[in-house]
């Protein structure tokens, strides 16, 4: 939305009563989804005891598959945490945007 002045802000009172900017409460749908998949992570890891016999690039071992499950888990969950996490660029604009926010 444009204001008189040429700007794309939307006006205070435009956003007072915006639902979006409400403060939420209670568990979210996404939070019930992470602690569904962690939870039948742990239970597929701890059914799983045998040890298997593991290849690296330049050795192999034997190790628990439970083990194995858990070091994947959190090798995966660091990549994305990485890989979603915005860029030192990305962060200054939005810390800069905020503060711009704050001062209206």
């Amino acid at each position: 939305m444009r204001n008189d002045d040429g700007s794309d802000e939307r006006p205070k009172h435009d956003l007072e009563g915006s639902a979006a900017l409400q403060p939420r409460s209670g568990v979210r749908p996404r939070q019930v989804i992470i602690a569904a998949v962690g939870l039948i992570l742990v239970l597929f890891a701890a059914v799983n005891f045998g040890k298997v016999k593991v290849n690296f690039l330049v050795f192999s071992t034997q190790a628990r598959v439970v083990t194995v499950i858990v070091v994947s888990a959190l090798l995966g969950f660091v990549v994305g945490y990485f890989a979603g996490r915005p860029s030192r660029e990305d962060r200054k604009q939005l810390r800069h945007l905020r503060g711009r926010d704050e001062k209206d």
